[in-house]
């Protein structure tokens, strides 16, 4: 049978509520060796979902943030779409529409950055280059 931890040595193994994200807590519960602790990890960031909830409430936009403002792949493949757009497969496994009737002339194998734009809205453009499509994430 296994020995259970004080409740004492159980609580320094769960991380607080307010120093991290949710991600990092996350990361956190999971480097927890023992079922029982790890789950009672887990359990105590559960119930504070709500909580986060209201308090994440109107600064939605502000999440961006923590994401990157562009990244940087490779196209994969390339499929013809409906009214002569583009789907573009990167080597991150990222499947990209293109949303914009602009031409290009981009070949598998070409570098590529997609960036982030106002209001919700991607841009796809070659590494070396400067002309935009505008682009929504598939997959």
């Amino acid at each position: 049978m296994k020995a259970l931890l004080p409740l004492p040595l159980l609580a320094l193994l769960v991380p607080d509520v307010s120093a991290n994200t949710l991600s990092e807590q996350l990361q956190e519960c999971s480097h927890i060796t023992p079922d029982n602790s790890r789950l009672i990890c887990y359990d105590k960031l559960s119930a504070t979902l709500g909580q986060r909830a209201e308090q994440d409430f109107g600064h939605e936009q502000k999440k961006i943030s923590q994401a990157p403002q562009s990244i940087e792949a490779t196209i994969t493949h390339i499929q013809a779409a409906a009214y002569d757009k583009r789907i573009i497969t990167l080597d991150n496994g990222q499947i990209w529409r293109q949303n914009d009737d602009k031409r290009i002339h981009w070949n598998v194998g070409d570098p590529i950055v997609v960036e982030r734009g106002l209001l919700g809205s991607f841009f796809m453009k070659p590494a070396e280059g400067r002309r935009k499509i505008r682009v929504k994430r598939l997959k």
